[in-house]
């Protein structure tokens, strides 16, 4: 999605913070697994170095608590640099490609940071925005509580299944006890259900809620049983204030219509070149374009898979991606200006 974003609007620059413990969204930006091992010491893991600094242990990030003139792109890197298929304007600061324990950061330390950096880029002669990717669904690491502290608002991805239902309950309650611990103020904005079996690509209004695909029978009965527990903790006075959109008096379908999106299972011979190679598929989309070919055709690596990908399969799925895009953009406006 920030590829998307960086793509649609040149005039801003796009930060992602990639907080997530095995880094795998810097390996995609990066080219793909591949590219990225040969990248590992240079760029990976500069999320670990301003945790340090953080503690005093180095003096980078530390003049960060205290200074007012701050440089974000100090600890970030422009991503085209390394991966062309990557907008020009986008840039990352990675927490590394391997598992590593850290000590939780104090909540003050840890409000200090956040509150810098997100002033450094208020302060930017150019126009920021930052997207956090974290491994928000377990007990909280200092990656973790440091996305929360940078950003106000969440998309929360979940499967279409019982198992991910289930996790609706422990996901959202621990959100909202640090929330109400006072450690965070994160609220969730979009809950976007994943893997969805279509049917056939033509949009449908389900139940007041348009959907840009027909999903088989079987998964609109999964999602309409998931839907349901989403809103009854919507409407749930101990939750209601942890949604963008939520709340005891909010009917039950505006809440889904404002909250909720269903991302369609995407064709494997797009999204694993996209994984493996580091391509967008906005990227893609351009690329087939330009070439004035019918399809692509993609290989991992020397001694990789070799992918072929029709037009219609690769334009099915960037249109399913960008209104995704869409409707974040639009709930993300919506939600500042109420």
């Amino acid at each position: 999605m920030s590829c998307y974003f960086a793509k649609r609007h040149p005039e801003l620059k796009v930060l992602v913070m990639d907080l997530a413990e095995e880094g795998d969204l810097s390996k995609r930006l990066l080219g793909g697994v591949d590219a990225a091992s040969e990248k590992v010491e240079k760029v990976f893991g500069a999320v670990f170095r301003l945790l340090e600094d953080a503690d005093g242990k180095s003096s980078g990030l530390t003049s960060w608590l205290w200074s007012s003139d701050v440089d974000i792109t100090a600890h970030a890197i422009n991503v085209s640099e390394h991966n062309p298929n990557v907008p020009t304007n986008l840039f990352l600061v990675s927490s590394g490609a391997w598992p590593r324990r850290e000590d939780p950061m104090p909540d003050e330390k840890r409000k200090t940071l956040c509150a810098k950096i997100r002033q450094s880029m208020i302060n930017s002669k150019e126009t920021w925005k930052l997207f956090c990717d974290t491994d928000g669904d377990r007990r909280p690491s200092a990656f973790t509580m440091l996305g929360y502290g940078l950003c106000p608002q969440a998309i929360v991805p979940l499967h279409l299944n019982k198992a991910d239902q289930a996790r609706i309950d422990t996901m959202f309650g621990l959100m909202q006890e640090l929330r109400r611990s006072g450690e965070i103020d994160t609220q969730v904005l979009m809950i976007m259900w994943n893997f969805v079996k279509s049917l056939k690509d033509e949009p449908m209004d389900h139940k007041g809620v348009v959907l840009p695909f027909t999903p088989s029978k079987v998964s609109l009965d999964i999602l309409d049983s998931c839907n349901r527990k989403l809103a009854t903790l919507a409407k749930d006075p101990l939750y209601s204030d942890l949604f963008v959109h939520g709340g005891p008096d909010v009917n039950e379908q505006d809440f889904l219509k404002n909250s909720v999106m269903v991302m369609r299972q995407l064709a494997d011979n797009v999204l694993k070149p996209a994984e493996e190679l580091g391509m967008p598929f906005v990227q893609m989309v351009d690329t087939l374009e330009s070439s004035g070919k019918k399809q692509l055709k993609f290989r991992s690596g020397p001694d990789g898979v070799e992918y072929e990908a029709k037009d219609a399969v690769i334009r099915s799925v960037d249109e399913a991606v960008r209104a995704l895009s869409d409707k974040f953009e639009a709930m993300a406006i919506d939600s500042r200006g109420s």
